[in-house]
């Protein structure tokens, strides 16, 4: 093991400068050599972008905390992504290498704040605002193969935290992620375009989407992954798809995760024309209960995104099983006008009402271009299933559990709404509408099977 120490200038303490040079040299000499690993002892260490090589290892000891110096005009300038997120600044990249492993009990700090308009710690419900320029994503990694991230601790990213793009064989375990919990777009983690990619037994805190999966338009499809073990909280999605979506995605396994809140636990919107495809959701159980509102267990969801998506894409082959999410929210299964959704089985599901909130109320006042903006039926149905323009849809012992006290229920609420769902089973017994008065089952040019 390399300590980086050994090569920074004797006597006072080093500047970021210094700091930057010497840590990039212990990587360099590591690829060189026959010792791989290079080690960051305990301390507070201000670096800027390092980039790591192939063959090495970058280990973070207990009490280390490396963190961004907040001048950008002194980072290398890697270029823009597709959007305002992927910024040209990061603290730690890697580009075209493979073998490389970045683990410990250390932390990696964004700090930040250093990178908003204005700071206001937690507890806040005050939505910061990033500034033209900030470091985002902190950790992007392009091109790689084989990376593994383990046990390492971020925290207070200044925007995307870990991105990996057109990766193979990525390998991510037991990590912690705490953002600021109204931080500007402080994704967790940001899969896309890549292939081959574990992710288990994280835990993972922020405003943003927490896991999130993408084939942007400079990306490529993505590929057989694996989410298990994973406790999450955001102010967005838990686990997602989407919205980027130009290429395809499929075969995604998700399983046993639990949710504190999100706004949607479980998440897949398309704004572009590619496919989804199947992809399993399994085990999984929290709450969608935000103090924005607006919250939905399940939201699929196609869409031509403001008229900029170069066609509708197609989602098929979903299954959803397992699920128990304690909401005021609902299941939102919809796909613009000449879309549709195929093949969606959604089995095994809990919807636990403490209270109920009218979406014809709240959804017409949120601004979120993720709402089912194109569905303008659907998204405003009062019903705890909604779903438009689907075929091949399978309903299989979904549970309703409405509030005892019927002030909880903002307005009467149905079972099940559908429009252009054709075919459809519904073999769900519990799935109930919110109060007598009410039908549990409505529908309008709908061909259902239903099983009560």
């Amino acid at each position: 093991m390399i300590p980086f120490t050994e090569y920074l200038p004797a006597g006072a303490s080093p500047n970021p400068a210094e700091t930057t040079a010497a840590l990039q040299r212990a990587l360099d000499e590591a690829a060189k050599g026959a010792d791989t690993t290079v080690s960051i002892a305990p301390g507070r260490w201000t670096v800027r972008t390092v980039f790591l090589r192939s063959n090495v290892t970058l280990h973070l000891e207990a009490g280390a905390v490396l963190q961004p110096d907040p001048d950008l005009s002194l980072y290398p300038d890697l270029g823009h992504g597709h959007n305002k997120d992927r910024q040209p600044y990061h603290l730690l990249v890697a580009e075209a290498v493979e073998n490389i492993v970045v683990n410990g009990t250390g932390t990696i700090d964004g700090c930040g704040e250093l990178f908003w308009e204005g700071f206001h710690p937690p507890p806040n419900d005050y939505f910061h605002k990033a500034k033209k320029e900030r470091i985002s994503p902190l950790v992007e990694i392009r091109h790689c193969r084989n990376v593994r991230i383990e046990n390492i601790r971020i925290v207070n990213s200044p925007g995307w935290t870990v991105h990996a793009f057109c990766c193979d064989h990525v390998h991510i375990e037991g990590i912690v992620i705490e953002n600021h919990p109204t931080g500007p777009n402080t994704d967790g983690l940001d899969i896309n375009g890549c292939r081959h990619v574990f992710i288990a037994n994280c835990r993972i805190h922020g405003c943003d989407d927490n896991i999130i999966l993408k084939a942007t338009a400079d990306a490529r499809a993505c590929e057989h992954i694996v989410i298990t073990n994973c406790v999450l909280e955001s102010l967005c999605a838990a686990i997602g798809i989407g919205a980027e979506t130009a290429a395809s995605i499929r075969h995604v396994a998700v399983s046993n995760c639990t949710v504190i809140n999100a706004i949607r636990m479980i998440q897949i919107i398309m704004w572009d024309g590619g496919v989804v495809e199947n992809c399993v959701f399994s085990n999984i159980t929290g709450t969608a209960m935000t103090r924005r509102g607006t919250d939905r267990a399940i939201h699929f969801d196609i869409q031509e995104h403001q008229g900029e998506a170069p066609g509708l894409g197609a989602m098929r082959n979903i299954l959803v099983s397992n699920v128990v999410c304690r909401t005021r929210g609902r299941i939102l299964l919809t796909a613009q006008d000449g879309a549709r959704l195929e093949n969606i089985t959604l089995r095994d599901i809990v919807l636990d009402y403490p209270e109920v909130e009218d979406p014809a109320e709240t959804v017409p006042r949120d601004t979120s271009s993720q709402l089912s903006n194109f569905s303008p039926e659907a998204r405003v149905a009062r019903a705890a299933v909604v779903a438009d323009n689907v075929s091949g849809l399978v309903l299989d012992n979904i549970a309703t559990r409405w509030p005892e006290n019927p002030a909880a229920v903002a307005a009467p609420m149905a079972g099940f709404w559908g429009r252009n769902v054709d075919p459809a089973v519904i073999d769900a017994p519990f799935l109930t509408a919110s109060g007598a008065g009410v039908a549990t089952i409505q529908q309008s040019g709908c061909r259902l099977t239903v099983r009560q």
